[in-house]
């Protein structure tokens, strides 16, 4: 049985929803993300997890664990709270 150690994979989640939390979108200036750019972002992070490597202390799994829960909770909280900037409503 794999134990996985959850505590970091949750500080980089929450880590990772602060500063979602703080992407706006300048609607003359950003880039814009659609489906297949969120996928290939996806596609992209697990290749670089895998990569990367788990930390050399843990030995529960090939991927870094950290780094995609860092880019879930990007992804999550520029998606809930993130958004354009103020004054662009």
């Amino acid at each position: 049985m794999v134990a996985l150690v959850l505590g970091p994979i949750v500080i980089a989640v929450i880590f990772g929803f602060i500063v979602g939390t703080r992407i706006h979108l300048n609607l003359e200036n950003s880039f814009k993300f659609t489906i297949s750019g969120i996928i290939a972002l996806i596609i992209g992070a697990i290749l670089m997890a895998y990569g990367i490597g788990q930390f050399p202390v843990y030995n529960d799994l090939a991927i870094a664990a950290t780094f995609l829960g860092a880019i879930f909770g990007l992804l999550i909280g520029s998606a809930l709270l993130g958004g354009r900037a103020k004054g662009d409503h």
